[in-house]
């Protein structure tokens, strides 16, 4: 499966032009730029008119509209072939997909969690037999610098 993957357009997704050819398209999080709802409307509606035969996005932490939505209310907004996850699963032509948009806490951002005990929870529902897994911040030590050269990725992640 040839899978595009992509993240952090911060509402700017319809400057994307002639994105290339895939059987899968990802976004893993950050559709907008404040987390108003229209933004996040604005994403879905382009999100989901994107011609790729499977479709699948997360929050990330400039999503605030989403972190107060039901899993269930953002997919009735999307059509058949596209998909949210939040901290779920789904298995497309046998490849199992998780997604979850929580981040360690980072100046109060949404789907911000303590490091420890708080985040290590929803780490912890990731199926074990998961074969790609879309998280919107990354492990610790891995693609995690900063502009000031720090860490700032998950380390139970």
């Amino acid at each position: 499966m040839n899978i595009l993957f992509l993240s952090d357009t911060h509402g700017k997704h319809r400057r994307l032009k002639n994105l290339p050819p895939a059987d899968m398209f990802i976004h893993a999080g950050d559709v907008s730029h404040s987390g108003a709802d229209y933004e996040v409307d604005n994403f879905m509606q382009w999100f989901g008119g994107l011609d790729y035969k499977h479709k699948i996005f997360i929050a990330g932490n400039h999503d605030f509209w989403l972190e107060d939505e039901t899993v269930q209310r953002v997919q009735r907004m999307l059509p058949q072939n596209a998909c949210y996850l939040c901290d779920s699963g789904v298995e497309i032509e046998g490849i199992k997909f998780w997604g979850s948009p929580v981040s360690p806490w980072f100046f109060g951002w949404a789907f911000n969690r303590n490091r420890g005990e708080d985040i290590r929870k929803h780490w912890q529902l990731i199926d074990k037999d998961v074969d790609v897994l879309i998280t919107h911040t990354p492990p610790f030590g891995i693609l995690d610098r900063t502009i000031s050269g720090g860490h700032s990725g998950c380390e139970d992640l």
